[in-house]
């Protein structure tokens, strides 16, 4: 899980399709929507791959949690719409509850060269999900975790060893 946490390509030109993973969307209706810290961090190294590839589309993946009020995919949107990203440009997959998923659904959309966005922690599990898949040549961004509470990484990570052993494991 630790060998892929700076994963980040120096050269970030020449991706079609950025493929943004679920994560938390706060608020209430979705005009007062705002991604968790983790799905900030997420989108805003999309955004960033995005500004050196303008004519990428980026697709937002996730659907709406028992304990959201708002889609993760749409929240997402929101987001990147408010910060520059085109409308046209972004593709919404509304059904994905996990990793798995995010991946299944969202191959059909993807054209030419493909980088994933996820967390830091996350990207190992991510790549093992689509090698399981397989989906070949995807290349990872480790989005950097920067939350407030340092006691959140210990949730974090202990889910993600979990999600990890079922991964290679059973394959999802």
């Amino acid at each position: 899980m630790l060998t892929k946490i700076n994963d980040r390509p120096q050269n970030l030109v020449g991706y079609d399709t950025i493929l943004v993973l679920r994560s938390q969307i706060n608020g209430k209706t979705l005009a007062t929507s705002y991604p968790a810290t983790v799905t900030q961090n997420r989108l805003d190294a999309a955004i960033k791959i995005a500004h050196k590839n303008p004519s990428s589309k980026l697709i937002v993946s996730g659907y709406q949690g028992s304990n959201e009020f708002v889609r993760e995919a749409d929240g997402m949107a929101r987001y990147l719409e408010n910060n520059g990203i085109s409308a046209t440009r972004i593709i919404k997959e509304e059904k994905a509850r996990n990793t798995y998923e995010n991946l299944a659904n969202s191959k059909h959309y993807f054209r030419g060269k493909v980088i994933v966005v996820t967390s830091d922690f996350h990207l190992e599990r991510s790549l093992i999900l689509a090698k399981k898949q397989h989906l070949r040549g995807l290349t990872g961004y480790a989005a950097p975790t920067t939350i407030k509470q340092p006691f959140l990484y210990t949730g974090y990570y202990g889910h993600e060893v979990l999600g990890l052993a079922r991964a290679l494991i059973l394959g999802k």
